[in-house]
C-alpha cells in the first residue's frame, strides 16, 4: 500500500468517524436538549460557536469527501472503469453519493438555520418580554428547519456509514 493510500484512508476513515460521531450526538442529544433548554440554550450555541464547531465539521467533512473521492478514482482507474459495475463499487458510490447529499443539506440548509438558532435564542435572552413572542415564533420555524436538515443529514450519513462499512462484504 503506498503513503498515498495510506494518508487517503486515514483522513477518510478519521474524518467520517468525527463526522457520522458529532452528527448523531448533535441529533440526538445536543439539538433535542438545547430545544427543550428554550432561551437557556443560548449560551450554549454560543458557546459551540466560539469552539468553531460550524467551521471544523463542514471542514472535516469536505476533507473526507476529498479523500473518499480520490480513494474511488483510484479504485475505479485500476480496473479500467468496471468498478462501479461491481457490487463493491457501487455499495461505496451509495454511501459516497449519501455523504455529499448530507453535506450539500448541512452547510446550506442545516449550517445556517443552526446558526439563526443560536443567534435568535440568544436574543430571546437578552430581549424585553413584548419582543419575545415574535422571537419564538421565528424560532419555532428555524427549529423545524434544522430538526428536518438534521433528521435527513443523520439518516444520510448512516446510509453512507453502513455502505462503507459492508462494501468491500458485498462484492
Amino acid at each position: 500500500m503506498t503513503a498515498e493510500l495510506i494518508v487517503l484512508r486515514l483522513v477518510h476513515v478519521v474524518g467520517g468517524t468525527f463526522w457520522v460521531g458529532a452528527i448523531l450526538l448533535q441529533s440526538l442529544f445536543v439539538f433535542p436538549a438545547l430545544m427543550e433548554a428554550g432561551p437557556a440554550a443560548g449560551p450554549v450555541m454560543a458557546g459551540l460557536m466560539k469552539r468553531k464547531l460550524m467551521i471544523v465539521l463542514p471542514v472535516v467533512a469536505l476533507l473526507t469527501i476529498l479523500a473518499g473521492a480520490r480513494l474511488m478514482y483510484i479504485a475505479a482507474a485500476a480496473t479500467g472503469g468496471a468498478y462501479f459495475q461491481s457490487n463493491t463499487g457501487r455499495t461505496f458510490a451509495i454511501g459516497a453519493a449519501s455523504g455529499i447529499i448530507a453535506f450539500l443539506i448541512g452547510v446550506l440548509v442545516g449550517r445556517p438555520a443552526a446558526m439563526r438558532m443560536g443567534q435568535l435564542n440568544a436574543a430571546m435572552a437578552k430581549a424585553p418580554e413584548a419582543e419575545r413572542a415574535g422571537l419564538a415564533a421565528q424560532l419555532a420555524a428555524v427549529r423545524r428547519r434544522t430538526g428536518l436538515a438534521g433528521n435527513a443529514v443523520t439518516v444520510l450519513l448512516l446510509i453512507a456509514a453502513s455502505a462503507m462499512a459492508i462494501a468491500r462484504y458485498v462484492g
